[in-house]
């Protein structure tokens, strides 16, 4: 018994996960602590409006990183040197910078945004007055995105304590307050002073990031680095379908109130995946590292089956903490019908945390085009499965639609994923 605890006790994996894991619980549990405070000082619809252009800002942004946190991930491993290193970053945001300007300034003069919200939106808001803290949003989440990624690819965990840490503590503090003694648009001032202060704290830890680059841009590195990364991007437009195409039918076919409830679910639910995020991105270094495609093998399938059994009880943990919150009324029952969904919810995300488990193979192999293999037909497949139930079903439609495909996804994955590994296997 001893020995077992000694022998995890120097795991170097687990040692990471649990100095990381400290701290990033905390920012995890807070989303769902917080919780009762942030829905007693907004109004349902203004809940469910934030959720939905928050669920937006988040797939743009994560299309316009333009896959290139992949080729960080990936490439640094490949190297030993600073130099190398530092020539890769330098490579890598010099592209991230020269794209993500390109694509935000022509949006922002043309006015395509407009057009965009006419058809995300049924129910009119004032997006005029949103403008100028979406585009903020989007920015500051791109570069949150990759210094995040930077810190657990470099492995340099205390600043990853620390920055979470910091945005936990001074975002939920200073908004709540904001919230709470200025009784104006509440989605105004979460959006609006969220992201000002995650720009501070940009501002903060991007100079250790900057410090790791050398100013050498690498014309080999970027056609490495982008033949990586567009695949992923390209999925994650895909993903834009994938991941909130039930949200948007949602809003088409209901309203706020409809979005609020759904979303609470998938807050409460979202715990399973962000929580897993923390091990997948520790675990990738230690991923890519490892040349040995048996020993990645039995590794992975070791955390897939640990990770089912915790994320199951965690569920049941997360059901029961719910009805007790309502049963206690510090969350209003006009929410109860979360209840009733969580269960399909929850079990979606168990399957959306495992799913990139599997992914890591396809950059492994450097064949991240097989993303848009799978991609595309279960995009087409989401639509149709939500045109078809949540007319009819709403809520329960789109839930029951959201776990179709991410079980389609896994499925998937897993196929090919073992496919690749076999042909690798008979070749060697």
């Amino acid at each position: 018994m001893f020995q077992v605890i000694e022998r995890y006790k120097k795991n170097i994996l687990i040692k990471n996960y649990a100095k990381v894991f400290s701290v990033d619980i905390l920012v995890k549990l807070s989303s769902f602590i917080l919780l009762p405070v942030y829905l007693r000082l907004m109004t349902q619809e203004a809940f469910g409006l934030y959720t939905y252009l928050l669920a937006i800002i988040s797939s743009f942004s994560l299309v316009m990183n333009f896959g290139l946190y992949v080729a960080q991930s990936k490439l640094y491993q490949d190297f030993q040197g600073e130099e190398e290193r530092g020539s890769l970053l330098f490579t890598i945001n010099v592209m991230l910078l020269s794209f993500l300007s390109v694509c935000l300034i022509a949006t922002f003069f043309s006015g395509l945004d407009y057009h965009i919200v006419s058809i995300l939106f049924k129910n009119k808001i004032d997006y005029s007055s949103y403008r100028n803290s979406i585009f903020l949003a989007i920015t500051v989440s791109v570069y949150s995105f990759m210094l995040f990624n930077y810190f657990l690819t470099s492995q340099s965990i205390k600043h990853v304590q620390l920055y979470n840490l910091l945005r936990l503590i001074f975002v939920n503090g200073i908004v709540i307050s904001l919230l709470y003694f200025y009784k104006a648009d509440s989605v105004m001032i979460r959006l609006k002073f969220t992201y000002l202060l995650e720009l501070s704290f940009l501002f903060v830890f991007m100079p250790f990031y900057i410090k790791a680059m050398r100013r050498k841009f690498n014309k080999e590195l970027a056609k490495k680095s982008l033949t990586l990364a567009m695949p992923v991007m390209l999925s994650a437009v895909l993903g834009l379908v994938l991941n909130y195409s039930d949200r948007f039918f949602i809003e088409k076919y209901g309203n706020f109130k409809d979005l609020a409830v759904y979303n609470l679910g998938f807050v409460l639910a979202g715990i399973i995946p962000m929580m897993f995020m923390t091990f997948q991105n520790i675990w990738l270094p230690h991923f890519f590292k490892e040349k040995n495609l048996q020993v990645n093998k039995e590794k992975t399938f070791s955390v897939i089956i640990k990770a089912a059994v915790f994320f199951f009880l965690l569920s049941l943990l997360i059901i029961l903490t719910f009805k007790l919150l309502l049963v206690f009324q510090i969350i209003d029952m006009k929410y109860g019908k979360v209840l009733y969904l969580l269960p399909i919810l929850l079990l979606t995300q168990i399957f959306s945390a495992i799913t990139p488990l599997y992914s890591n193979y396809i950059i492994f192999f450097e064949k991240t085009f097989i993303a848009l293999f799978i991609g595309v037909p279960l995009a087409v497949a989401s639509i149709v499965l939500n045109l078809l139930l949540i007319p009819q079903y709403g809520l329960y439609g789109a839930a029951f639609s959201s776990f179709l495909i991410n079980f389609g996804y896994l499925i998937a994955y897993y196929f090919i994923v073992t496919h690749l590994i076999k042909k690798k296997t008979v070749l060697e």
